[in-house]
């Protein structure tokens, strides 16, 4: 499957603010295309109550046996803390399964217009995301694999900040939460893009 129809993208969101959501699709999928490259694969999801989130699946970007997700419809939100621009969320692990870049629209639908995706925010679930791994969270950071300014993703009404989901396990929070994001992510023994590494110990 490659892109889903216009009119699918146009039910995308009840909860945004008012644009023509058939040419933002449209941009979005275009500006998709011309960084990763052809769309493998499109799935959606919707959380109770909150609009239908995308997520766009780029096989073997940037290199084989790496698959890279992407969302479509968070960024319709009005967080008041986006001073510069929308998000977007984006996934990169040495995987073909599926459920990592589902959970992370998962997560944009369930948290829409609630919560702001900043550096280091947690997003958790009761079980595993995968049956890769026993992996049940989500930390936010800067997008994978993308210079700084290549996260950014201008369109006609609005400008679109890539930010990285990357899956931890529930036992690796506490360490988490006691040596802060720059410590965490600089351990020697954590291997990010890899969804069946072993947790990393204190």
């Amino acid at each position: 499957m490659a892109r889903p129809t216009l009119l699918e993208c146009n039910n995308v969101c009840n909860h945004a603010r008012s644009f023509d959501l058939k040419n933002i699709a449209s941009e979005w999928l275009e500006e998709l295309e011309a960084r990763f490259g052809a769309i493998s694969e499109t799935k959606h999801i919707q959380s109770e109550g909150k609009p239908k989130v995308f997520v766009f699946y780029f096989d073997d970007w940037p290199e084989p046996d790496l698959m890279t997700a992407i969302t479509f419809g968070l960024s319709n939100s009005n967080h008041p803390d986006w001073k510069y621009g929308g998000v977007e969320l984006m996934v990169s692990l040495e995987t073909q399964d599926r459920s990592w870049g589902l959970a992370a629209a998962y997560f944009a639908s369930a948290f829409f217009n609630e919560r702001p995706f900043s550096f280091g925010d947690i997003f958790k679930v009761d079980d595993p995301i995968s049956d890769e791994s026993e992996m049940n969270a989500y930390l936010v950071y800067g997008s994978p694999f993308l210079e700084e300014e290549e996260d950014q993703i201008d369109l006609s009404d609005r400008t679109v900040f890539l930010k990285g989901m990357y899956p931890l396990y529930e036992s690796e929070l506490s360490l988490y939460e006691r040596i802060g994001l720059s410590e965490f992510w600089n351990l020697d023994d954590l291997d990010i893009l890899n969804p069946r590494r072993r947790p990393v110990q204190a």
